[in-house]
């Protein structure tokens, strides 16, 4: 698209519909094709700067990271509460005690991945948390019980939603973003 955008700039086979002065109206289009091209290297700088996390200690996936970096921005994949020290059939195993373990658990592993994102980075520098509930009628007042002690002042924007099927077959998992 840029390169046939410069072929008809330096062509200049434009509709003469504009009411605009052949100059200006050329001028216009040299604007925007200064734009285009600014968004278009932003875009690939956007690409050019992904970060993988690994977190020693935590299993390796084939199907996700445990974390990527772009743009100053750290976003956590999905976690669940488990026992990083229990492990069951090569998996490792739920923190026993229902929702408010699991969540204690999952914010402990996802503190583990900021920390393997970069020096200084806290739960305290997440700014959004999805979070997908396996039972939202019956878990929803405990979860908020757990969460509200994991940020007990400023909390990161939430969403939470009713899910079924979650891995290991998990109460809660977490999504975050957060600030590096």
């Amino acid at each position: 698209v840029l390169a046939r955008t410069q072929t008809a700039l330096a062509r200049r086979d434009f509709p003469d519909q504009n009411p605009l002065p052949r100059q200006r109206h050329g001028m216009l289009f040299r604007s925007a094709l200064f734009y285009a091209s600014l968004a278009c290297l932003l875009a690939l700088a956007a690409t050019l700067d992904k970060k993988v996390v690994h977190v020693p200690g935590f299993p390796e996936s084939p199907l996700f990271s445990h974390a990527v970096i772009s743009g100053g921005t750290i976003y956590v994949a999905g976690t669940v509460g488990v026992n990083m020290t229990s492990v069951r059939d090569g998996r490792p195993t739920l923190c026993a005690g229902g929702i408010k373990a699991e969540t204690a658990c999952a914010f402990a592993m996802i503190g583990e991945v900021l920390k393997a994102a970069g020096p200084g980075t806290t739960l305290n520098n997440i700014l959004d948390c999805t979070v997908f509930v396996g039972d939202l009628a019956r878990d929803y007042a405990p979860l908020n019980e757990a969460y509200t002690k994991i940020f007990p002042k400023d909390p990161p924007a939430r969403a939470a939603f009713g899910a079924k099927g979650l891995a290991l077959n998990a109460a809660a998992e977490f999504k975050c973003v957060a600030a590096l």
